[in-house]
């Protein structure tokens, strides 16, 4: 029943990003040849610059607005009156929107960091010259670099992660009360905010990261597996704790 839920949720979010991804690719390709061209196409490369960048600031709100909006209105709103209904658990629909939400995020992030790049004039017989044997022959010496790169991807997944479902907790205790829900939402998420931010400043970064780390081989590894590992321990229970405010306090619009 997940992959029902994801296949939902996955045809939503296409239907939202689908015309701001093209849009953002497509002006970074409208930039690569008219923002180095002569004075005289200045006001143009100006405008279309200044076109990319609106796109850009669009797709981040909307990537906020996104995992708002699908899992107020599903879980919380006025779907929710049928979502609720179907033979599935609360983690269930909770993983869905989670997963669709860290996606939207993911490739939108591709989409944000590939636009400026696709901006620089080059030419497509260097590309094809490049040595690429000699650089695969180095990552070969250096494995850590893969593994570096993957570290770093599992640790902003866990970044993600953490954001959302900060957000899901704090919709899911302000929909707890009977009125003024979006006002509570945001305290409680200044809230939230403020006790992560004491968490790792007074627990994670003093003590049990300097006792991991005695544990491990003290190096970059285990520094960003650790980080991984420390925000996915807040977020577990952020999550455990929306299940349990949809199993058993959920309080529909």
């Amino acid at each position: 029943m997940l992959f029902k839920l994801l296949k939902y949720d996955f045809r939503a979010m296409w239907k939202q990003f689908s015309l701001i991804w093209g849009a953002a690719l497509v002006l970074a390709l409208v930039n690569r040849f008219t923002l180095f061209r002569n004075a005289e196409s200045g006001l143009h490369s100006g405008l279309l610059m200044f076109a990319f960048g609106a796109v850009i600031a669009a797709m981040l709100v909307i990537c906020i607005s996104f995992v708002l909006d699908r899992f107020g209105r599903g879980l919380l709103g006025s779907e929710g009156y049928l979502m609720h209904t179907l033979p599935v658990h609360p983690w269930q629909l909770v993983a869905s929107k989670l997963i669709c939400g860290m996606v939207a995020w993911i490739i939108s992030g591709w989409v944000a960091f590939l636009s400026p790049i696709l901006m620089v004039p080059f030419d497509l017989s260097d590309l094809i010259q490049f040595p690429w044997g000699k650089l695969f022959q180095g990552i070969l010496k250096h494995p850590d670099v893969p593994v570096l790169a993957a570290e770093f991807c599992l640790m902003t997944t866990s970044a993600i992660v953490l954001s959302i479902s900060t957000m899901y907790l704090s919709m899911s205790i302000g929909h707890l009360l009977p009125h003024h829900r979006k006002l509570v939402s945001v305290a409680a998420f200044i809230g939230l905010y403020i006790i992560l931010i004491y968490f790792y400043t007074r627990v994670f970064t003093i003590r049990l990261v300097q006792y991991i780390m005695g544990l491990t081989t003290i190096n970059i590894h285990g520094a960003m597996l650790t980080a991984a590992f420390t925000l996915l321990i807040p977020a577990g229970l952020f999550l455990a704790a929306v299940c349990w405010i949809l199993r058993y306090k959920l309080n529909l619009e």
